[in-house]
């Protein structure tokens, strides 16, 4: 490793960024976009009821709406992308950030389907997008910009509180609904309660946008435009070479998309089939949810750290393999404890049952970690810098978003049309996130190289 990497703020010393405050402001931005794309998801059910007509449909036309955000990504990453290798980083993901903010406070006002009729889910399809083509700008911004103002020997380490952001993002949305919920009667929420965390997400993104305006371009993109070595044409030149598009493929089909699937198992699969499969009530699985969430979040940055030491492709790996069998035996017990008899009615479970099922929850975050927190610097490290972010925002933005991040709805569709025996078809959905992750162990061990060590430089 060179010391201008182990140095990077040396690379310009005249405008030199606090590390501290690049993690903070860096971190907090992309958990609050992780929030507002998160709030969807969460709230899919009340928006069916609210977006859109009667029907036994309505649910999985709202998640397809919701999979539009991830559909959209790959496109985002590219403009972004383009914007970041060509201008720099913190443009990028200045600009990111305020379209995810307005975005997400437009949702919060839209009006109901009785109010407008088909203009509702229309304008709901809309301002998803705008979410998707920003989080696709903001977290490989993130990462990037950590990435190259961190010594080179702690790239996991510090990129390791981006990916943290995730999960708590997931547990602030779910806190946040959940209070909302206890403040107000439930059909007081269903009605217009449910705007509040929407509406609210624009306090905390100008606050984010105010700290971020601190910040100056990260080194390592500075000395490259110093030296006129940045790329006129990112996207032409991510795309001509066939090693490039050899490592685009690699990393997607050899653990990002793979990654996506089991951190949408954990967190959005698994609560829709405990509120609708199992048939626990909201709060019950909420805070299951929660809590199995949280009592892992901090190992996010922990596995990230951890691929310092042993490497990135060694941690993915075991992540991978755990996600493998957990995700089945979570999903088994979950509905032989909390409903065996398959009845259509609210169940109520003891407390043993439900510390098992966080339990549960827990050991499938820890996969989720184990693979999620070393792919950011595992992603940056693949390409050089004067591509680096649209290279990786399109690896990301494929795999995490388009192929992994459909993983809710793409389930609810195998499960509600696939014919199987009474005794599997709540397990058919799983079927989708399994084949990922079997061909990402297969892809990484077969394909994918080590990355940590990678110089940063051109």
């Amino acid at each position: 490793m060179s010391a201008a990497i182990a140095e990077p703020s040396s690379l310009n010393p005249e405008k030199k960024n606090n590390l501290k405050l690049v993690i903070i402001a860096s971190s907090v931005g992309t958990l609050i976009e992780w929030y507002d794309l998160f709030l969807a998801v969460i709230l899919a059910s009340i928006l069916s009821n609210q977006l859109f007509p009667a029907g036994e449909n309505k649910f999985i036309e709202t998640l397809a709406i919701v999979a539009t955000t991830y559909l959209i990504r790959p496109f985002g990453s590219l403009l972004f992308g383009n914007m970041g290798d060509k201008s720099g980083r913190k443009n990028s993901f200045l600009i990111s950030l305020l379209l995810m903010g307005a975005a997400t406070f437009l949702i919060g006002c839209i009006p109901t389907f009785s109010q407008v009729g088909w203009l509702a889910p229309v304008l709901f399809l809309i301002l998803r997008l705008f979410q998707g083509l920003a989080i696709s700008g903001e977290y490989s911004g993130a990462v990037i910009y950590v990435a190259e103002n961190a010594p080179a020997n702690k790239r996991g380490f510090y990129t390791g509180f981006i990916q943290t952001t995730s999960s708590i993002a997931l547990i602030m949305c779910l806190l946040v609904v959940f209070a909302t919920r206890g403040l107000m009667s439930e059909a007081s929420f269903n009605s217009f309660g449910w705007r509040i965390p929407f509406l609210f997400s624009s306090v905390l993104v100008m606050i984010s946008y105010l700290i971020r305006r601190k910040l100056h371009e990260s080194p390592v993109f500075a000395q490259l435009k110093k030296e006129g070595k940045t790329s006129s044409a990112p996207i032409k030149e991510t795309f001509k070479s066939r090693k490039n598009v050899g490592l685009i493929l690699s990393a997607i089909f050899g653990g990002n998309a793979a990654q996506s699937a089991i951190m949408q198992t954990n967190q959005f699969v698994a609560l829709f089939f405990l509120q609708r499969t199992v048939k626990l009530t909201d709060t019950t699985s909420i805070l299951i949810l929660a809590v199995g969430i949280l009592l892992a979040g901090p190992l996010f940055q922990v596995f990230g750290a951890l691929s310092d030491r042993i490497g990135r492709k060694k941690v993915i790996l075991a992540g991978l393999f755990l996600g493998l069998f957990i995700i089945p035996v979570t999903f088994y017990t979950f509905l032989e404890l909390g409903n065996p008899m398959r009845l259509d009615t609210v169940q109520h479970i003891d407390t043993q049952t439900t510390l098992i099922f966080i339990g549960l929850i827990f050991v499938l975050t820890v996969a989720s970690a184990l693979v999620y927190g070393p792919m950011g610097a595992f992603l940056m490290e693949l390409f050089p810098t004067k591509i680096r972010y649209t290279s990786m925002g399109f690896t990301y933005n494929v795999g995490n978003g388009a192929i992994g991040g459909s993983t809710p709805v793409i389930t609810e569709l195998i499960r509600s049309s696939v014919v199987i025996s009474f005794a599997f078809s709540p397990y058919t959905g799983l079927i989708y996130p399994l084949v990922l992750i079997v061909i990402g162990i297969i892809v990484s061990i077969f394909f994918v190289k080590e990355t940590n060590g990678n110089r940063l430089e051109d």
